[in-house]
């Protein structure tokens, strides 16, 4: 490596620690969230074994970017699941307090580690591929060069120790931020089935850049806070949800289907309170 390489691939380094620590709000959240829903004495646990499954998968990712860049399907499924992890879980809590009565449901510890899994790895590959596409270009192959790429992933994931500690007591203090988790989750899965959709109409490639992305997660958090904190807010936008929860209950249905075999191993280790 030359030190004119090393100068270019810094700039990239760089980007990567700052846009990885600022994406990583989304992943943290939704570890969270999905950790809240088991016994008390063990949601610190699935915290940490969750951010073990996020740094192992965005390791995991790295090492197979040029294959999950081929291969779009992977993508497809990726983006289904967290559509589908926001759809279900939203309407799941919509539906148990229609009555006027709060439905609590217990998850495994094993459960809630496999749905966290397996959203720590559909996130991963967004990151990745959002990461390859910021490295410079070897002048020869016209390949993205990969060292930057993996120091700067790799420091970045640091970010997600960082945060979480946070996350839990974010919840507990905001409970709003509980569903706003999985809204952020759901925002991701969009993008990847925008980004997949466009390459399929018009045999192009685009990425939506990292900033929008961050743009978007600041922007629905604070939608959610005002809605936490503003009556009026909460009118204005109650016949808006009001019209949207059936579609993302059948959309979650229809998702359902695709993912049965996963959903079905999702259920055999979960278990009701």
């Amino acid at each position: 490596m030359t030190l004119q390489d090393l100068l270019s691939g810094l700039p990239v380094i760089a980007s990567l620690v700052i846009i990885e620590g600022l994406l990583s709000v989304d992943n943290v959240l939704g570890i969270a969230a999905l950790a809240k829903e088991l016994p008390e004495h063990q949601q610190k646990k699935a915290i940490r074994l969750g951010l073990v499954g996020a740094y192992g998968f965005r390791v995991l990712a790295l090492l197979v970017a040029a294959w999950l860049i081929a291969n779009t399907w992977v993508r497809w499924l990726g983006a289904g699941y967290l559509i589908w992890l926001m759809c279900s879980h939203l309407t799941r809590h919509g539906s148990a307090q229609a009555g006027g009565k709060t439905k609590a449901v217990a998850a495994s510890l094993m459960g809630a580690l496999f749905q966290i899994g397996l959203m720590d790895l559909s996130l991963s590959m967004d990151n990745v591929i959002a990461a390859v596409g910021l490295a410079p270009k070897d002048p020869l192959t016209r390949l993205p060069v990969m060292w930057p790429i993996y120091t700067g992933v790799l420091i970045a994931i640091l970010a997600l120790q960082a945060i979480a500690p946070h996350a839990l007591k974010l919840l507990r203090k905001y409970p709003v931020l509980e569903p706003t988790a999985f809204i952020l989750i759901g925002f991701v899965g969009g993008i990847l089935v925008y980004e997949e959709a466009y390459h399929v109409i018009t045999a192009g490639v685009l990425h939506i850049p990292p900033l929008f992305k961050f743009a978007g997660i600041l922007l629905i958090v604070f939608v959610a806070l005002l809605y936490s904190a503003d009556a009026s807010v909460r009118r204005l936008l109650n016949p808006l949800i009001g019209l949207v929860t059936p579609v993302m209950r059948g959309f979650a249905a229809l998702v359902r289907l695709v993912f049965m075999p996963i959903t079905l191993l999702a259920g055999a280790v979960r278990w009701k309170a």
